[in-house]
């Protein structure tokens, strides 16, 4: 082949291959939406996130067309990555630490920036909300019927459900994610058929999360819930008000249900917190004991990486129980990891995607990009808080939660290049976009 013949193959755009990698991209992506949080098929998903990268990355070569979308994260994200980067100078373990990095960081960016780029028509985000909604019904109907088959209680938790994830705690974190989006969808899908199976969806869902027994996931979805129906309302002060009474009503009510202790004396949680008892008192006593580690040295982590906490306090973990290898809450997670550096960094990056996502009116039935965007605002909270009495920021529901933040942000991208083509008298530009 002659040089130009082959300067023109590789240079030049290929329409008709452009759309076949872009559907190929999107199929992949759609896939991985749906078995993140099935447990057992963990290449399934790596060749899903490698399939959808290779063939979008494909795409915009046949397309001859690339344009980086940044993003309101671009300097966060690189504040994060330097964090992370300082802390293997310092880490307990440089090794792992660097493993991790590659892992979590580096595949979580390529997963966000993947997403960002996915979205190149607000159909694309419509399809993705249905593969959600799938992907909750499959788990929904496995979940409750595995719970029940394996002896499950309403009564108590001596049972949790873990539908097909690895566990009640993944589960519950998984719900959280997909719960917002679940009761924004009659903005997307309206018509009277959807009603009926939305509505048995939702419940079915909430009795799921109820059988995990995580209070953290029922205060998260509680918060969740009080978000989205702020998001709705064109009287949002008055909405407020109302239904953060009525969320401190519920939430009360909560922790009067059956299953919501484990094993606390609630009455000890002013006067002597250390003594609580349970699964609180030992969180708190292992928060007490990270707070003095960090309270050492603020700015020194000790390497990115769950099991950092083990390798860097043995004694700890020596004379405590098994399940407390780690500070289980995000924030004092990284913490420890990062040094405060690294709490400023996630801090930053959550704050930054709830304001650049929230809906400043209500969203409009049909509009997926804002619908979408307003879905992921609230998702965003309920994780931080379902997180602050865990750490689920990794693996699969890391991977989740930066395609999700990724597709959002996608959306908004595209919102602001059409109004910035129709500002430049360009109305023809603002219609650019593959459908298929």
């Amino acid at each position: 082949m002659s040089a130009s013949r082959l300067s023109a193959v590789l240079f030049e755009g290929h329409p008709g291959l452009a759309d076949l990698f872009y559907r190929l991209a999107r199929i992949f992506a759609l896939s991985l939406v749906f078995i993140l949080p099935l447990e057992a098929i963990t290449a399934a998903r790596e060749m899903a996130a490698a399939g959808m990268a290779l063939f979008l990355v494909l795409f915009f070569w046949a397309r001859h067309q690339f344009s980086f979308r940044s993003t309101v994260l671009f300097w966060p994200l690189i504040f994060y990555v330097a964090t992370t980067v300082f802390s293997l100078f310092t880490a307990v373990d440089m090794a792992y630490t660097l493993k991790e990095l590659r892992a979590e960081v580096l595949k979580g960016l390529i997963v966000f920036y993947v997403g960002v780029h996915l979205i190149q028509d607000q159909e694309n985000l419509k399809q993705f909300w249905g593969v959600i909604l799938v992907g909750l019904a499959v788990m929904t109907m496995a979940g409750l019927v595995f719970f029940f088959r394996e002896g499950g209680s309403l009564l108590n938790h001596a049972v949790r459900a873990g539908s097909m994830h690895s566990g009640y705690g993944t589960l519950g974190t998984y719900l959280v994610m997909v719960w917002p989006y679940m009761l924004l969808a009659p903005l997307l899908w309206p018509q009277p058929w959807a009603r009926w199976p939305w509505l048995a969806l939702t419940l079915a869902a909430a009795l799921l999360t109820y059988a995990t027994y995580n209070r953290a996931a029922w205060l998260a979805i509680l918060l969740q819930t009080a978000l989205c129906l702020v998001m709705l309302s064109r009287r949002r002060l008055r909405t407020v008000l109302l239904v953060g009474l009525a969320a401190l009503v519920v939430a009360g009510l909560m922790f009067t249900a059956p299953g919501s202790r484990h094993g606390e004396r609630w009455d000890r949680l002013v006067t002597n917190p250390l003594k609580t008892g349970g699964t609180a008192g030992d969180l708190l006593a292992l928060w007490n004991y990270s707070y003095k580690q960090i309270k050492e040295d603020p700015f020194r982590g000790i390497g990115l990486g769950r099991h950092s906490f083990s390798k860097a306090y043995p004694e700890f973990r020596r004379t405590h129980q098994p399940l407390l290898w780690h500070a289980h809450n995000m924030f004092v997670d990284l913490t420890l990891q990062l040094g405060v550096q690294g709490l400023a960094a996630i801090v930053l990056i959550m704050a930054v995607l709830i304001w650049a996502l929230w809906p400043h009116s209500p969203p409009i039935g049909g509009q997926a990009a804002q619908a979408f965007g307003a879905a992921t605002a609230a998702m965003v909270a309920g994780f931080c808080l379902r997180n602050l009495f865990d750490d689920f920021f990794v693996d699969d529901t890391g991977m989740m939660f930066w395609l999700l933040a990724g597709l959002a942000l996608g959306g908004r991208e595209l919102i602001r290049g059409k109004a910035k083509a129709l500002g430049n008298n360009r109305p023809e530009a603002a219609m650019t976009g593959i459908t298929a």
